[in-house]
């Protein structure tokens, strides 16, 4: 899977990536660290992935995460992840949406 052109272009996504699931990169854009990130997304989606099963929230579609300067979203696209790391971490809820939508996932 490619990244979704609607977020690559999006002046608030500085890089996105797409991995699969154990941290192999597929895509990268604008990522000079790009395997290290994949890799930790990797585990990350991995981690919560557990963490949301073990509390019954079933299946992991999504994780959003944001610092004081940056903000990072991440989905589930099959068997693989796609990232997009985004500034300022205020503009995180709408690259999430355009993301979810970009998917074809239906917000919850």
């Amino acid at each position: 899977m490619p990244i979704p052109p609607v977020i690559a272009k999006l002046p608030e996504v500085k890089s996105a990536l797409v991995s699969d699931r154990q941290g192999g990169i597929v895509e990268v854009v604008r990522e000079r660290e790009g395997e290290s990130a994949a890799a930790v997304v990797g585990f990350l989606s991995s981690t919560l992935g557990e963490a949301g099963e073990h509390l019954g929230l079933g299946a992991l579609r999504r994780i959003a995460y944001s610092g004081p300067a940056r903000g990072a979203v991440v989905a589930v696209a099959g068997a693989e992840l796609v990232a997009a790391f985004v500034e300022p971490p205020s503009s995180l809820p709408s690259v999430e949406r355009l993301l979810s939508g970009a998917l074809g996932q239906k917000e919850a």
